[in-house]
């Protein structure tokens, strides 16, 4: 349910592909996401630090491309790919800044950055935190406010995260966290937050 959800987020802020566009996948594990960017008309290529992951990727997902690569040093030139996305990774990387700004400069200019992410401010999320379990216990997640002013700078930045049926009830947030979303608590309740920049 909760992949149903997050995939339909993904629907509403990043368009389908038009003919030849490509896509980087960062953190691509085993190519779940890559697949679902292939089958929106992308042309994906899919990158992750993890070699045993790449296999599986190339087996399972055998339409994209797939290497092995860090999300902080990427080896692409400058503005390779119409949109980058980085999906349920950020949280674990040890530089999340550093990362963006490889994503940007692999992203053509007019292109798209797409960020999937767990929701700090989240019930389940703090939930599976106080468990102090992998991969969970060393995720550092973030709250809407602090994904948007990550990327604010880089140009139009649209955000949604939403329940999945039977997780929608909305433990109460401090004031001043919803006056910085500015009304959007509604849009930003669920366990994982999509983002999309126009670059």
């Amino acid at each position: 349910a909760h992949d149903r959800v997050q995939k339909n987020d993904v629907r509403r802020l990043l368009r389908p592909a038009s003919a030849g566009e490509t896509l980087l996948d960062i953190g691509c594990g085993t190519g779940h996401w890559s697949s679902f960017f292939a089958g929106m008309g992308y042309q994906v290529t899919g990158v992750d630090i993890a070699p045993e992951m790449i296999e599986v990727a190339r087996t399972k997902v055998p339409e994209c491309s797939f290497q092995v690569a860090g999300a902080h040093d990427l080896p692409f030139d400058d503005g390779t790919f119409d949109a980058v996305a980085v999906m349920a990774t950020l949280e674990f990387l040890p530089d999340p800044a550093a990362a963006i700004g490889e994503m940007v400069r692999c992203a053509r200019k007019g292109g798209h950055l797409l960020v999937g992410t767990l929701n700090r401010l989240a019930p389940l999320n703090q939930h599976r935190i106080s468990k102090g379990k992998p991969p969970y216990s060393s995720a550092r997640l973030l709250s809407p406010h602090e994904l948007r002013s990550l990327l604010t700078p880089l140009g139009r930045v649209r955000m949604v995260a939403s329940s999945s049926p039977g997780h929608g009830h909305r433990s109460p947030l401090p004031k001043r966290v919803v006056g910085r979303i500015a009304g959007l608590r509604s849009k930003l309740s669920g366990p994982f937050i999509i983002a999309e920049v126009s670059l």
